[in-house]
């Protein structure tokens, strides 16, 4: 899968290379070759996640990372991220092929079933099967007379490759044979492509020629079915990284005449009349496109300082001028990638450029999830699949454990959010309400890339077992997974907090034995079950806005109504469940208010979900007792105990109906429940 939703397969990358070509000298190269250190070619360092557990993601099995190493040195990487087994490889090609990756590789895509990976000085196309991991052919992109074309970056479009080149070609790759078919002329030392309306648009750096006759300024327009270039459209001095966006639209960065003085922009290309339509005064050296957003990133070589803000294409102006708002520290920002399945945004520390650097994991709140530590030397691309690879020597297709864990989602009622319409509810545009069921049994079979928005208050899941979940007195019988974490620079107050959306957690047993949960149903009482603050017979309806687009209105029987807002982070149509009727309406116990603005220097909205003390899902972190539930629990609709020798089915709704700021609102989130007595 690609890193953006509109990339077509480009690498939202920057790398040294390309820093080079624009300014930095090449003394200035050579005094980083002297200094570079060498490493070993495993990393054995353990990744950790926000709460001091493992990472985990939306919808994604695994990630791919190119780091292009040193010029010249011939230690390029590609490491592998396996979320099932919570394990990195970050010598993935080299453990699989028993060879290198080659010198300075600049950028990689997914198409079909391959990995195409452009290694720029070795002036090759490595291409990789993604299930075994081996390759399968190196593409020579050498001219007529041998000599190197230098390839720089790849597009994909209707079964054809598309690499354009330091030589200023642009080669056509016939996926199918995986030979070169056809060239044809860009302009300048090309640096950036992407596939938009039927054309290639193609970036002339020019950036070679600095010193002597000056950058290039264009983008190369090719028409794909001709192959030939039929416009050069002027954009400004040395242009680089170039997007698809939204609309028919086309991105790009120029980089101004000496790279070091910081003469950025960011410039809209109209891809129907391929003219310029603005010119954005934004400091930006590379960025990545996602739905209406784009994150942009710049470096000041003069004061070593780094920014990343986020931009909003529609309205044409920055949204934020710091993406980070949590307090992390990146050195050198060297790629930005946004995760097609999550909508998290991964970035990567190049630190000093000599040593193997980071892979950091922020929500689009901007807040770190979790670190990949030294993966490799200036990583330049991260590529995402939702499906796991056979190649990782360290990867395990057996799930001994999958049997004790909930197989079945017999209902699925999520409540209008920020999240609504995405991979989070189970949805694909037209999809139905029986087909969202269906595929959020299907996304339940694999527990590492599965999570469930539930929504604001009365969202709802219920889940089913192959089995009984017994009754062991005295004993946790079941454990319910979420994205709880508790906050890095701790409370405020004298307890835990962090991110908790504590649900209510309901249980049944399947008495008539017809595989259904139409037999009753008992709540687990938590700690706020007695609580005075908690309301009963709590109700709440939601209207479909219009337009689609609106923020959602809703009404509770308590007097009170108000919205869940949109924001700036989820961009799609509407916020409202596509497969629903206009009007939905939610019955239950809602809890307290728990989260709490606690400011910080630098973050003025800081907001705190505090735990409550047990009995809630994703109230506390995973690897916490608190996210275990004891079927003693269980109380009627009076209150009053009962016992239950097992059960088969979960129920969990979102329990509180709290707007959080710029965080938008309180939702539940599930990942998987586990039976804890399974073959015991």
């Amino acid at each position: 899968m690609k890193t953006t939703s509109f990339n077509n397969g480009r690498s939202n990358s920057s790398s040294l290379f390309r820093k080079g070509i624009g300014g930095v000298s090449f003394f200035f190269l050579l005094f980083l070759l002297l200094f570079a250190s060498c490493d070993d070619l495993e990393d054995t360092d353990t990744p950790s996640g926000g709460d001091g557990g493992m990472p985990a993601e939306t919808g994604t099995a695994e990630l791919y990372i190119l780091s292009e190493g040193l010029f010249n040195l011939n230690n390029s990487s590609l490491a592998l991220y396996s979320f099932k087994n919570n394990q990195l490889n970050t010598d993935y090609f080299r453990s699989i092929n028993r060879r290198g990756l080659g010198d300075t590789a600049n950028d990689m895509g997914i198409y079909g079933s391959k990995l195409y990976i452009v290694v720029n000085v070795s002036s090759q196309i490595e291409v990789v099967d993604l299930q075994s991991g081996k390759s399968v052919k190196q593409i020579p992109m050498l001219s007529e007379n041998g000599s190197s074309r230098q390839p720089r970056n790849i597009a994909f479009d209707g079964g054809k490759a598309y690499v354009c080149s330091f030589d200023g070609t642009v080669a056509r790759i016939d996926t199918a044979s995986l030979s070169i078919d056809a060239l044809t002329r860009a302009g300048r030392n090309p640096d950036g492509i992407c596939v938009q309306n039927g054309k290639l648009y193609v970036s002339n750096s020019g950036g070679l020629d600095w010193e002597g006759i000056g950058v290039d300024r264009t983008v190369s327009v090719i028409d794909i079915p001709s192959f030939t270039e039929i416009k050069k459209i002027e954009v400004g001095p040395n242009p680089g990284d170039i997007q698809a966006g939204p609309d028919g639209s086309v991105y790009v960065a120029t980089h101004g005449e000496n790279i070091e003085a910081g003469d950025y922009h960011f410039v809209q290309i109209d891809g129907h009349t391929d003219q310029v339509v603005r010119t954005f005064d934004e400091k930006v050296l590379s960025f990545t496109i996602h739905d209406n957003m784009a994150y942009l990133y710049n470096y000041d070589y003069r004061t070593q300082d780094s920014q990343i803000k986020v931009f909003n294409l529609k309205a044409g102006k920055t949204e934020r001028e710091n993406f980070i708002t949590d307090g992390t520290t990146i050195r050198t920002p060297y790629s930005i990638s946004v995760n097609p399945y999550s909508g998290n945004v991964y970035i990567t520390d190049a630190y000093d450029y000599k040593v193997k650097g980071d892979v950091l994991c922020f929500s689009p709140q901007g807040q770190l999830i979790f670190k990949l530590p030294n993966v490799g030397i200036n990583s330049n691309t991260v590529l995402f699949r939702n499906k796991a690879s056979q190649g990782n020597p360290d990867e395990n297709p057996a799930d001994p454990e999958a049997g004790a864990f909930a197989n079945k989602v017999l209902e699925y009622n999520p409540a209008p959010s920020q999240y609504m319409n995405t991979s989070y509810t189970a949805y694909e545009e037209g999809f139905t309400g029986i087909q969202v069921l269906a595929r959020a049994t299907e996304l339940l079979q694999d527990r590492t890339t599965c999570l469930f928005t539930l929504g604001g208050f009365g969202g709802n899941i219920t889940v089913g077992f192959d089995h009984t979940i017994l009754n062991v007195p005295g004993e946790y019988d079941f454990k319910i997974y979420g994205n709880a974490y508790y906050d890095m620079y701790g409370t405020l107050l004298d307890k835990p907090g962090g991110n908790s959306e504590p649900g209510i957690v309901l249980v049944s047993k399947d008495t008539n034995g017809n595989g259904l949960p139409d037999d009753e149903w008992y709540e687990l009482a938590g700690s706020e079950y007695n609580s005075p603050a908690t309301i009963r017979n709590y109700e709440i309806t939601y209207y479909r806005p219009t337009p689609a687009d609106g923020d959602v209105k809703w009404k509770d029987n308590q007097g009170k109504e108000g919205y869940i807002y949109r924001n700036t982070y989820h961009t799609q149509g509407s916020y409202y469940p596509a497969w629903m009727p206009a009007e939905i309406t939610f019955r239950g116990s809602r809890l307290a208010d728990n989260s709490i603005n606690e400011p910080r220097p630098g973050m003025p909205e800081h907001w705190v979900g505090y735990c409550y003390a047990w009995g809630y899902a994703d109230n506390h972190p995973n690897n916490t007792e608190y996210s275990q539930f004891k079927i003693d629990w269980a109380v009627d609709k009076d209150g009053k105990p009962v016992h239950l020798d097992g059960i088969d089915f979960v129920k969990i709704y979102t329990a509180v109906n709290q707007n959080c700021g710029w965080l938008g609102e309180a939702s539940t989130e599930i990942q998987a429940v586990e039976d804890l007595h399974y073959k015991k």
